[in-house]
């Protein structure tokens, strides 16, 4: 599927909201096969679940990718994927026209292609970023091409420094699998009254030496993560239309008291403040825009 996009009379492209494309798609299902194509726009593609296999034509260089795996696509690189057998595969696909050229170089890093995974808490971010480009994309608001910019570029921040992450923290590869548990652990139990030592508990290390790898490997401390994993599990409650207290208790804050205050310090705003400025803008906007 290709987005057509409007010329101006010197044939060169518009600039505004309207170059900008974001698809989150029902999944496809298992071993479904889309034949090779290409976009006019950049494209950032994140397996949001499931798994799937991408081939780039005609050498068929080939890329396995599962949930939280993201692939940048220059314009006009043809490619074709095919679903999970078994799973299928769902993706959110971002499209644009315009981006400063040395983020579009650093985003290739591959021969071809940018290749990048995100961790549970990045691949969070990364949603809410896309939710807020469809917003501005389907809303028609003013300098909402200003705005889309923006969102692009912290779209590519996140995936930069997921490298950058990766390369600095310098972590074992035993170190690495602590760390990917403790992560595990922490998103099933991030609604729970947990404490560090819980976690720390849960790989078999101590508090300290816990903080410490954890902060080397993410860049927060436990703590300051799973805030802000709280954080992004009561936006997308919240956008869902649920009540504030039931948001509170779902995301694992202590009272609506507490829930609303940590939301006013990390965002600026109140919850209810915030679900009714996302849910009056989704509402103008029912579907999104197709390609």
């Amino acid at each position: 599927m290709i987005k057509t996009i409007e010329k101006s009379p010197n044939g060169s492209a518009s600039t505004d909201a309207r170059d900008y494309t974001v698809i989150i798609e029902p999944p496809y299902p298992a071993g479904r096969w889309m034949p090779p194509h290409a976009h006019i726009q950049h494209e950032i593609a994140l397996v949001y679940a499931g798994a799937c296999r991408i081939n780039l034509p005609p050498a068929h260089q080939a890329h396995h990718l599962v949930e939280g795996d993201v692939l940048f696509f220059p314009s006009g690189l043809a490619h074709d994927f095919v679903a999970d057998p078994v799973r299928g595969v769902q993706f959110i696909v971002v499209q644009f026209l315009h981006l400063d050229p040395r983020l579009l170089k650093q985003l290739v890093n591959t021969r071809t292609l940018g290749r990048f995974h995100l961790s549970r808490l990045e691949l969070s971010r990364f949603v809410d970023v896309c939710h807020q480009l469809q917003r501005e994309v389907a809303g028609n608001l003013p300098y909402a091409e200003v705005q889309c910019q923006a969102l692009v570029e912290q779209l590519v921040v996140i995936l930069l420094r997921s490298v950058q992450r990766d390369a600095e923290s310098g972590l074992s590869p035993e170190h690495a699998q602590i760390i990917n548990r403790a992560l595990e652990w922490l998103h099933a139990h991030s609604h729970e009254n947990i404490l560090v030592s819980d976690v720390a508990r849960v790989v078999n290390l101590s508090p300290v030496h816990f903080r410490q790898l954890f902060r080397r490997a993410m860049g927060v401390s436990p703590k300051q993560y799973l805030s802000a994993l709280r954080l992004q599990t009561s936006k997308c409650l919240l956008m869902h239309d649920r009540p504030v207290s039931e948001v509170a208790e779902l995301a694992g804050f202590g009272s609506p008291q507490e829930f609303s205050k940590a939301f006013r310090r990390l965002t600026g705003v109140t919850p209810l403040e915030w679900k009714r400025a996302h849910l009056y803008t989704l509402n103008r906007s029912a579907s999104p825009p197709a390609i």
